[in-house]
């Protein structure tokens, strides 16, 4: 029977101990990177056909749609990366704040879209960004068990 030993707070500075965690926030950030990737594929895809059904007006409306959801999430994403980066790991409090910043920066996109282009399709604003919006799902059927 293996004795017991009192817990040792330099043992968490082991080498074993800081690759699997290394490893880990790695794949938490790599995920974090392919989903704000694959929005912005998404869009790209839905400001093409938008653009096929509609014109150049419906393109780029589709387009700025899709990056009105993209910018906040990419900033979302990139400030969890570095709030992970502290000891102690992210801080429930600031995903919260966060992620109200990232609402009213979605709602502050979406009005200045719609006030400074004159030429805006509203379908292929909200066909490109509820697309940008959902294209996660497509990450949900590549999840490997």
């Amino acid at each position: 029977m293996a004795p017991i030993t009192p817990y040792n707070p330099a043992d968490s500075c082991n080498y074993h101990t800081v690759t699997r965690f290394h490893h880990g926030w790695r794949e938490k950030n790599r995920k974090m990177l392919r989903l704000v990737s694959l929005q912005i594929l998404a869009t790209l895809v839905a400001g093409v056909i938008a653009g096929l059904l509609g014109g150049w007006a419906a393109m780029f409306s589709a387009v700025l749609g899709g990056m009105c959801c993209v910018v906040p999430n990419g900033i979302m994403a990139f400030r969890l990366f570095a709030s992970s980066q502290k000891m102690g790991g992210p801080n429930p409090a600031t995903f919260f704040i966060w992620e109200f910043v990232k609402i009213a920066l979605t709602l502050a996109l979406l009005y200045a879209t719609a006030r400074l282009y004159h030429g805006l399709n509203w379908l292929a604003l909200l066909g490109g960004f509820i697309v940008a919006l959902k294209s996660y799902i497509i990450l949900l059927f590549g999840h490997k068990q």
